[in-house]
């Protein structure tokens, strides 16, 4: 699980709302310390709490994870929203200044908390899901993107297997679960021809694709190649969900095929 600085400033809607979140909260901070006689302790535990939760979403954008603790920053965020409504109300009838602001910087972050509600609630495929990148994260860590055709994780991840033990001359272990998908494979003629031939040293015959989604490479996986969003690849070969391309730098890997959308020549 590596953790990417660009994932979080690629995205605007990340730095918005979380600039806008932490804004919010160093006000609340500041304002609070000002007149802390005034400030109840609970105040301070649910400052310190908002703080570690927009860490904890920092934390899950730098590793492409929001899809894999999904329900747990909900969880979170729920219990934020509801602690901090009620400070709110607290301190925006006050009549000193500092505290008002503090109550007005609460109200960022409530309004921030409940944004990330909608994007973390929404399912894949949705606006919200699309614009943050969440479609589909794989278990590697990598951005997501949409289901192509139905096609469902566990298929590609044993389409995945399959092509990269081919590859390597080992045999992929069958088990009653994936007899059939391994059947399917060793059975198409496109396969065998993969399996017999080396990667060809140039693109001729094949049509360049445009990279839907930004991709990082499984570390583990030598044979994958990461790409960034609309980098334009040739296709070598397109059977089975995991495709082979040459990069314009004439590196040549594979890359899910649901990442990538055909172009003209």
């Amino acid at each position: 699980m590596s953790i990417q600085i660009k994932r979080l400033f690629s995205n605007p809607i990340f730095i918005g709302t979380l600039t806008l979140l932490y804004g919010g909260l160093i006000v609340s901070l500041v304002c609070g310390i000002i007149k802390s006689i005034y400030v109840a302790a609970t105040t301070w535990f649910i400052i310190a709490y908002l703080l570690l939760l927009a860490l904890a979403l920092v934390l899950a954008i730098l590793t492409n994870t929001l899809n894999q603790y999904r329900l747990a920053l909900l969880t979170m965020i729920g219990v934020g929203l509801s602690s901090n409504i009620g400070h709110i109300g607290y301190y925006i009838n006050a009549r000193s200044g500092p505290l008002q602001a503090m109550s007005a910087g609460l109200i960022f972050v409530e309004i921030m908390l409940f944004f990330w509600v909608l994007v973390l609630g929404s399912g894949p495929g949705t606006y919200l899901a699309s614009l943050c990148g969440m479609d589909g994260d794989s278990s590697n860590g990598s951005a997501g993107a949409a289901n192509d055709g139905g096609m469902q994780p566990g298929d590609m991840s044993m389409k995945h297997i399959n092509y990269r033990t081919t590859m390597g001359g080992a045999q992929p272990v069958v088990t009653a679960a994936n007899t059939s998908s391994i059947t399917d494979y060793y059975t198409s003629e496109l396969t065998q021809s993969i399996m017999t031939s080396k990667q060809p040293d140039s693109p001729t015959g094949a049509y360049k694709a445009r990279a839907l989604y930004a991709y990082d490479a499984n570390p583990d996986d030598p044979n994958e190649v990461s790409f960034a969003k609309d980098e334009v690849m040739y296709v070598i070969d397109d059977s089975g969900k995991w495709w082979q391309v040459k990069k314009n730098d004439s590196t040549v890997g594979i890359a899910p095929s649901n990442y990538l959308t055909r172009i003209a020549s």
